[in-house]
């Protein structure tokens, strides 16, 4: 790759950085909006019902979705760069024809348990037809996720930032008046209504993919989409599983603290890992249909993946160290000073985000590869390790030992990922990308040190360095 290619590559990671974390930011933004407008209009009562509706749709698409969003995107970006006509416009209808069945199987089965899901999920028998007629939902759902799947396999990019920032004002848009004239009646058709929209938008607004027409039977549909579901199942199953360990840590911090100890954990963990987070939120859109594309060729796989773990560390040292010495200011914005007492925590965890860079760009050349049952296993043995140094660091630190766990299993899972896929793909990362994570890391130690230690203008002046040689990195990259 030479050095114009390289530079390219380098912009488009931070172009993607920019336009998804930008959106992502904005959606956030509409999602606080509404939250308070049904805490003010429907009470605790109502969020709750919501709460309650939203998570039995979400565990049904899970199940009957087979996480074709994220599995498509490599077979659709791996024939579109191809450069085969017929053989992208197959995957396309193999993927579109996909989402329709999973989407009415969830529908059907969310109408054939209705009676059961309103009884074992509110107690009670009235939310029968509530149920009922949300079973929509997970057809238009479906459907979305396929079309934002073809988008991001071919690079629309842009497409996709325009239909998630008008999808979110619709929503806004259209939830506003019903919680405001009908109150608690107004929840099924304000949820109905926004998955509707948000696969009408995609629809109207997402850019149209020129391809071949193609005639495929029932069954070439079906034999070509099972590799693509197989990967997919492989994805939701390691969800699953980071989701039941991190259920299990929060059930045995209840049982030994309670729910205030929990309380803190889970605010400092939506904190780092929500917010800090749609960095790799951001990148994710761009980088893994851009690896599936690359990642036969050992050489151009290794530079892509070098590549994205310099301009995240780049990106992210910064802001991790200038989220540590806001820590004071953010809590006091999003909670109260009661939720000071979770500053070590996340500062440790905050710092841990530099190692996940490193962990999370490796990671994606399993799912390039589409080698979905090694993602699985490497997914679940980081998940076991993280849940015993959680429990070991909080016996022996508190919260702020939760904090250096994350870390701890962020170091040992890059070492893990990076050895694996070093012997089995012939992945090669230069000892340049090497130095900038430990000068990053050692960085945000120091800016950790200095503020938790009470030198405070000491830190300030550290962040300010790290910003300055972060900056100073990037420029020469893009330059």
């Amino acid at each position: 790759m030479n050095g114009g290619e390289e530079k390219k590559n380098y912009r488009t990671i931070v172009k993607a950085i920019s336009l998804f974390g930008g959106t992502q930011v904005f959606s956030i933004l509409c999602s606080i909006v509404k939250t308070k407008l049904i805490a003010i209009w429907l009470g605790a009562g109502g969020v709750g019902i919501i709460g309650l509706y939203s998570n039995t749709i979400d565990m049904i698409s899970a199940l009957t979705g087979l996480g074709l969003g994220g599995s498509s995107v490599r077979s659709i970006s791996r024939e579109y760069q191809s450069g085969d006509a017929d053989r992208f416009a197959r995957v396309v209808t193999v993927v579109r024809r996909w989402v329709w069945f999973t989407g009415l199987a969830g529908a059907v089965l969310m109408l054939s348990f209705a009676p059961l899901l309103s009884r074992y999920t509110f107690g009670d028998s009235q939310h029968i037809w509530g149920f009922v007629f949300l079973s929509c939902t997970l057809l238009f759902n479906a459907l979305s996720e396929g079309e934002r799947a073809i988008l991001q396999g071919t690079a629309r990019l842009k497409s996709m930032a325009r239909c998630s920032v008008i999808g979110s004002v619709v929503a806004l848009l259209v939830s506003i008046p019903l919680f405001y004239f009908f109150r608690i009646e107004g929840i099924v058709p304000s949820l109905m209504l926004h998955s509707s929209s948000i696969w009408l938008v995609y629809v109207l607004f997402g850019e149209k993919i020129k391809r071949k027409q193609v005639s495929m039977s029932a069954g070439e549909i079906f034999q070509q989409g099972k590799g693509i579901a197989a990967l997919g199942i492989f994805m939701t199953t390691s969800g699953f599983v980071t989701s039941l360990f991190s259920y299990l840590f929060v059930a045995w911090l209840n049982y030994r603290s309670g729910t205030d100890e929990v309380g803190y954990y889970q605010s400092g963990y939506t904190l780092v890992m929500k917010y800090v987070g749609l960095v790799f939120t951001a990148m994710m859109m761009e980088y893994y249909p851009r690896l599936s594309g690359v990642c036969e060729d050992r050489r151009l796989l290794s530079e892509h993946v070098s590549q994205q773990i310099e301009t995240s560390l780049l990106v992210l040292a910064p802001l991790v160290s200038l989220f540590i010495v806001l820590q004071t200011v953010i809590i006091h914005v999003l909670y109260t000073a009661d939720f000071l007492v979770i500053g070590e925590y996340i500062s440790w965890a905050a710092l841990g985000m530099l190692l996940r860079a490193f962990s999370w760009s490796v990671s994606f050349v399993l799912l390039a590869k589409g080698v979905g049952r090694l993602y699985l296993i490497t997914e679940v043995l980081a998940d076991s390790l993280t849940f015993v140094l959680n429990i070991v660091g909080y016996l022996l630190w508190g919260l702020a030992g939760v904090g250096v766990a994350y870390l701890l299993g962020f170091l040992f899972s890059s070492v893990g990922l990076y050895l694996l896929c070093r012997v089995k793909y012939g992945l090669v990362i230069p000892r340049r990308v090497f130095v900038l994570l430990t000068l990053g890391t050692v960085g945000g130690a120091v800016v950790l040190l200095l503020f938790h230690g009470g030198y405070v203008a000491g830190a300030w002046v550290a962040t300010a360095v790290v910003v300055a040689l972060a900056g100073l990195q990037l420029k020469r990259r893009l330059a």
